[in-house]
């Protein structure tokens, strides 16, 4: 009986470790087929990246050069400030100033805009000169200056001029950029700050910077006004053949000129007696009385001397008789 209870006893170990050993090697089976499951996904999601990132790149443009010299980074966006001069003449100076002013007007809104106008040496017969300045978007400064010269009947005079602002531009954008950080520097500081000396002081550094800043912005806005836009200086003068040929003859008007002539001649000429008379006239009889003077010593000084001859000679012939 105790035999029979030790066999079965034996035989249930034997089935438990049977067991045990099956379920291990179902759970290492499985463990090792989700590691290859998970291994394959990964694969597989490594592929999928690969593949979408291989077609971005084939897709996506060439990207552009990087530079970091400011003079290529602003290339494309350079500020050139032009200013234009011209002078000319037209039949009618008047009708040519309404011209360029409706010219202007079809510009006003780009910013086009008339900056002066002036009128001189105009007759109810002849027309008068024209001066004007203007301001135009840079884009038709080219255009611009084509159809003046179109109006005119002949062109005097005409230049252009550029000047290239960019560096300017960029360093004034470094220092704001400087400044504004600074300024915000002594923001933090003033916060900080625990007692009121450091305060008064930080704020004074403030007030200096905001200074500054607002200097720097203040140039800034007047490089890029200028260069959006142009200046132009127009000078119109009447074409002389196209100007009235004048008949009348005024006798009392050339009568009135040659009165004021003659007393503009008087004055002029009493202006000079005056003058040499009180500057000029003192100084001849000076140098008259001293050459007067000079005159009378060497006279006298040659009476003498033909006196002390004549003496000598009358000597000589005395003795010459003894």
């Amino acid at each position: 009986m105790k035999k029979l209870l030790f066999i079965v006893f034996i035989a249930s170990l034997l089935l438990a470790s049977v067991a045990g050993c099956g379920a291990t090697g179902e759970y290492d089976a499985d463990e090792g087929m989700s590691g290859s499951r998970a291994a394959w996904d990964t694969d597989m999601a490594s592929e999928a990246i690969e593949e979408v990132y291989m077609e971005k790149v084939v897709e996506a443009p060439a990207a552009e050069p990087a530079y970091d010299t400011p003079s290529l980074v602003y290339a494309a966006e350079r500020l050139i400030i032009r200013t234009g001069n011209i002078s000319m003449a037209v039949e009618d100076t008047r009708a040519a100033q309404a011209t360029i002013e409706a010219m202007i007007e079809g510009m006003a809104s780009e910013g086009a805009f008339v900056v002066s106008a002036n009128e001189y040496g105009g007759t109810e017969e002849n027309q008068p000169y024209v001066s004007m300045t203007i301001r135009i978007p840079a884009a038709r400064f080219d255009a611009t200056m084509d159809r003046l010269a179109d109006m005119a009947v002949i062109v005097n005079s005409s230049n252009e001029s550029a000047d290239d602002v960019t560096e300017e531009y960029v360093d004034l954008e470094a220092r704001l950029e400087s400044m504004e950080t600074a300024r915000q520097r002594l923001l933090e500081i003033m916060e900080e700050a625990r007692n009121t000396e450091d305060l008064l002081q930080a704020e004074q550094q403030l007030t200096q910077r905001e200074a500054e800043i607002e200097s720097i912005k203040g140039r800034m806005q007047y490089l890029e006004q200028s260069a959006r836009l142009s200046s132009i200086f127009i000078e119109l003068q009447p074409y002389l053949l196209s100007q009235p040929v004048s008949d009348e003859w005024r006798p009392a008007e050339t009568a009135r000129r040659a009165v004021t002539a003659l007393v503009d001649g008087l004055k002029g000429f009493g202006d000079f007696a005056i003058f040499f008379a009180i500057a000029i006239l003192p100084w001849l009889v000076a140098c008259g009385l001293v050459i007067f003077l000079i005159v009378i010593l060497v006279r006298w000084r040659a009476r003498v001397r033909r006196a002390k001859r004549a003496t000598r000679k009358a000597s000589s012939n005395e003795t010459t008789s003894d």
